[in-house]
């Protein structure tokens, strides 16, 4: 039996085509008060757009056949503008906004006027999907939205098995075909998946990389040291792998793992290192906070370092930390300032860069590296990425279990959206590093584990 959808303003947006999300079968409704709210929203650029966007949409229709009987979209589904049900009566007052009252309303009525339908409210505000089920409303996230669950989502790597005699072709030819790795039919192969090659029957391993084709060796692993790091275990050995490989065949690096897994650390000595070799003309760092996000800095003392300075602690301290790791060599290229890393902010090297003021940049000969981005909406991934130009590679980074942003969660944040999004993509390259891969104190890790 087809359903009916009444949809709020936040899910309206996360699209132009939202309302092509809910199956051909069924009917999208929007309430007039969100027609109100579309009018009348200031919000980000970007979902102003999509706003317009959606109102020239509907204005393509008859209006007076879309507020009655509904029109049909192109994917078979019907299209409603929803009158308001002022005479229904609705028993909470407090603790809802007027729009929240007539959207309640409105659902009321459709389920009075469509006994034998199942009348659904979409909104990804929790609290409000509780008020609605409160008054006996059924009420979902946008579902479009959510990605898979954590255990579900895609790391970028994957573990095989083959023979002796296939790892050693392996190691002899530089490439090893699929039809050699057992149970390969129980594994989905996308283009550059890194794989942990385990011989069944000896010790043997190596590490490769899924080309499209076949699997490849790692062309910097083991004999590459940037800024003297060495990488300490498999997935630092797979970023390393992913960061050091030239922006022009891997301009998108996505890495995902918890606190102490060495994310920033790694990229921070490929950037270092870059810089020192030409191949990028500076360090672009970027970590969203709320205060940022909003572009509420304003009332922060200093110049811009200065108001952003406290969001950047983890960055600061890995790069202390290889400094450290490679001091001598520091030291001979460096002098004053070498080892609170001012240097590399005084000449322009690092520059430090809120989320909310890139908007119409244009980033080139840079390694950008964003931090954090669980906490980032995923609306505004796509205003970050596309600000890339010749020369740059862009570097992700975040814990999907780790989100502080209260709109967002483990399964809606901009890190997994851009790893689920991008997953395939021959220009992307990612990998999770896994929990026991924390080069952190032991206390850290039971502490990350149990509190």
């Amino acid at each position: 039996m087809s359903k009916i959808f009444v949809i709020r303003i936040n899910s309206l947006l996360s699209s132009e085509d939202s309302t092509l999300r809910f199956g051909s079968d069924n009917e999208v409704v929007i309430p007039l008060a969100v027609i109100d709210e579309l009018q009348s929203y200031h919000g980000k650029r970007e979902k102003r757009e999509i706003a317009d966007k959606i109102l020239q949409y509907l204005e393509s229709f008859d209006t007076r056949k879309l507020m009655s009987e509904g029109v049909r979209q192109s994917n078979g589904s019907i299209l409603k503008v929803a009158k308001n049900y002022h005479d229904e009566k609705i028993q909470m007052e407090e603790g809802i906004t007027e729009t929240d009252k007539r959207v309640f309303q409105v659902c009321v009525g459709l389920q009075r006027d469509n006994p034998n339908r199942k009348v659904i409210l979409v909104s990804k505000n929790r609290a409000l999907r509780l008020k609605a089920r409160a008054l006996g409303i059924n009420a979902e996230d946008f579902k479009d939205d959510l990605f898979p669950e954590l255990n579900e989502q895609y790391t970028g790597r994957v573990e095989v098995q083959v023979t002796s005699r296939d790892i050693d072709y392996f190691f002899k030819e530089k490439y090893l075909p699929i039809s050699k790795v057992i149970d390969k039919m129980n594994i989905e192969w996308i283009v550059n998946m890194f794989t942990e090659i385990h011989a069944i029957d000896n010790n043997q391993v190596g590490l490769g990389r899924y080309d499209g084709e076949k699997i490849v060796p790692f062309l910097f692993e083991p004999n590459s040291y940037p800024s003297g790091i060495r990488a300490k275990n498999v997935g630092q050995k797979m970023l390393l792998e992913s960061l050091l490989t030239d922006w022009s065949k891997a301009p998108l690096v996505i890495a995902k793992g918890g606190a102490g897994t060495g994310k920033t650390y790694c990229s921070l000595a490929v950037a270092l290192q870059g810089i020192d070799e030409g191949n990028y003309s500076r360090i672009l760092v970027a970590t969203p906070s709320e205060t940022i996000g909003n572009e509420k800095l304003g009332f922060l003392p200093g110049d811009m370092r200065d108001k952003i300075s406290p969001y950047l602690g983890g960055i600061k301290d890995n790069l202390a930390l290889l400094i450290n790791a490679s001091k001598d060599d520091f030291d001979k290229k460096k002098g004053q300032n070498l080892e609170t890393g001012l240097y590399y902010f005084e000449k322009g090297l690092i520059e430090v860069q809120p989320i909310g003021f890139l908007r119409g940049r244009t980033i080139t000969d840079t390694l950008f590296i964003i931090d954090e981005t669980q906490n980032i909406d995923p609306g505004d991934i796509k205003s970050i990425i596309t600000r890339a130009a010749e020369g740059s590679k862009f570097v992700f980074l975040g814990d999907p279990t780790q989100v502080d942003n209260p709109k967002l969660n483990e399964r809606y944040n901009g890190l997994v959206y851009l790893s689920e999004k991008m997953k395939g993509q021959k220009l992307c390259w990612q990998v999770s590093l896994k929990g026991t891969e924390s080069v952190r104190s032991e206390l850290s890790t039971v502490a990350s584990k149990i509190l």
